[in-house]
């Protein structure tokens, strides 16, 4: 048989993740109801064990116990959830060979596709039929199908499924350009533009130039590569060709510019350090410019610092590229994910509780929570009650704490809509009505010769292209007198022979 070793493009060059979550469960219990439910699994009372490091503890939530309530099944959490060390607690547990009926890991596709062929996880293909058509729907999607089947052609876990719209895109100081006459940026040199008069004219107006134009809070410039229509990522172009986006001419124009551009100051000169609390810090003493982040909550600090900084307001703007392509969008199959114990006594209701999550009711569990605590039915559809989307916690704080957003299931946008002030569902519209979301590259199937030796030229390859561009970046190197040099050491590298597999995984995908 062929082996096949599935991972994303994404994770190619960062590991990606998210979600909410926490487990239960083994043996089994005698209290509920079940009753006339339709989503009953059994008819006795039965719990299952979950391996889970999360911040709730979901046995006893009040999601669970209406999930209880509907099936007939409960959870037992099995794990610590004070354990700070995720990684060793489940390798740990995975070494003891004693491994509850449920395992749930924000990373769990890396241990699926590890030890599921050795035999510590159920393929769930196995056991998915149509007493479990939820399932079944969700891994007949090309790319959840793509993504969770390992090398050896079997699933060993269930990945949590996102909505396939828009995630990131260009927020900018509407109050700055109010402040100096200006308009928001539509190319690479009206960025530039803008960039120069915010560190040089004094829009915060307290007679320093202490404004740091552009800042991000994710460790890196990359986002800057999509203004000159470059990527850090592999991609294809029109005619199905597959590229390694560093290694186009379009990289070394981007590098070139972002070069200039710290050397003038209108990058954070700590973007490489400053961390993930940048946007609080710098928002916050009101010195940051522009960014390029997430709607949802870069959006909230014109609510958060509405008093401490006046007139302070974020808006969205198109992409200030060529075309106005968002280069960045969710990925519809992520790394959260739930496997069943190989050696479980209770597979078939292991998989009948995870198809349960994927279903109308279970899916408004997760999005939601519960009717006439959290959302009310109006015309048919969930509408959160005000406390949730208006009070002192975040939604994602409430439905967390009561078992929502847990485990796997499929995330209603809906659910992250209504949370959304009115200028972050201004930049999520202007995206998606504006068709500025560009298609992702997608999960790719490997041999396992392929896949071993992708790994290992690419390790390298992104480890040189890292380093290179921070180089660049600090002025250590230059851009146009080494990016020759560059190139022929991404070659010597391997990068053509990884290209090769990236091409013939590719044609494989597409001709499924």
């Amino acid at each position: 048989m062929k082996k096949y070793f599935k991972i994303t493009a994404a994770a190619l060059m960062l590991t990606m993740l998210a979600s909410c979550g926490t487990g239960g469960g083994e043996t089994e219990t005698a209290e509920t109801s079940g009753g006339d439910s339709p989503y009953l699994i059994t008819e006795e009372p039965t719990e299952l064990t979950l391996f889970a490091i999360t911040d709730t503890r979901l046995d006893d939530t009040e999601v669970w116990q209406k999930i209880k309530e509907l099936t007939n099944v409960s959870i037992k959490t099995v794990s610590s959830t004070s354990n700070s060390d995720a990684d060793t607690a489940m390798n740990t547990m995975l070494m003891s060979g004693e491994i509850p009926d449920l395992v749930f890991s924000t990373t769990m596709k890396t241990y699926a596709n590890e030890y599921g062929p050795d035999g510590a996880f159920a393929p769930i293909d196995e056991l998915i039929s149509d007493e479990t058509p939820n399932l079944q729907k969700q891994i007949e999607r090309k790319e959840i199908k793509s993504f969770i089947t390992n090398y050896d052609g079997h699933m060993y876990y269930m990945c949590g499924v996102n909505p396939d719209t828009v995630s990131q895109g260009w927020m900018i100081r509407q109050d700055w350009l109010d402040a100096l006459g200006l308009e928001a940026p539509t190319n690479a040199e009206e960025f530039y533009e803008v960039l120069k008069a915010f560190k040089t004219q004094d829009p915060n107006g307290n007679g320093q130039a202490d404004e740091i134009p552009y800042i991000s809070r994710f460790g890196t410039v990359d986002d800057l590569d999509f203004i000159f229509n470059a990527t850090p990522e592999w991609t294809v172009d029109e005619n199905g060709q597959v590229y390694y986006g560093p290694a186009r001419p379009e990289f070394k124009t981007a590098y070139e510019n972002i070069a200039k551009w710290y050397a003038e100051g209108l990058i954070d000169q700590e973007i490489y350090t400053r961390g993930a609390k940048s946007r609080d810090q710098l928002f916050g003493n009101n010195t940051a410019g522009v960014i390029h982040d997430w709607f949802g909550s870069t959006a909230q600090f014109n609510d958060i610092l509405a008093e401490t900084v006046p007139g302070f307001r974020l808006v969205a703007f198109a992409p200030p590229n060529e075309g106005n392509i968002e280069y960045t969008r969710r990925d519809v199959a992520i790394t959260q994910g739930v496997a069943i114990a190989a050696n479980s006594e209770k597979k078939d209701v292991a998989i009948k509780l995870l198809d349960f999550l994927f279903s109308e009711e279970g899916s408004r569990l997760m999005n939601f929570g519960i009717e006439g605590e959290t959302y009310d039915l109006v015309d048919g559809k969930p509408i959160f009650k005000d406390f949730v989307v208006n009070g002192d916690k975040t939604a994602i704080q409430i439905l967390t704490e009561m078992g929502a957003c847990s485990l796997v299931y499929e995330q209603d946008f809906e659910y992250e809509r209504q949370w959304l002030n009115e200028d972050a569902k201004a930049g999520s519209d202007m995206y998606i009505n504006n068709g500025y979301l560009t298609t992702r590259f997608p999960g790719l199937s490997y041999t396992d010769e392929e896949y071993k030796r992708f790994n290992e030229i690419m390790t390298n390859v992104d480890t040189f292209r890292s380093e290179r561009c921070q180089q660049w970046v600090f002025g250590s190197e230059d851009v146009s007198s080494t990016f020759d040099s560059y190139l022929a050491e991404l070659d010597r590298l391997g990068l053509q022979e990884a290209t090769e597999i990236q091409q013939a995984a590719y044609d494989r995908y597409m001709s499924e």
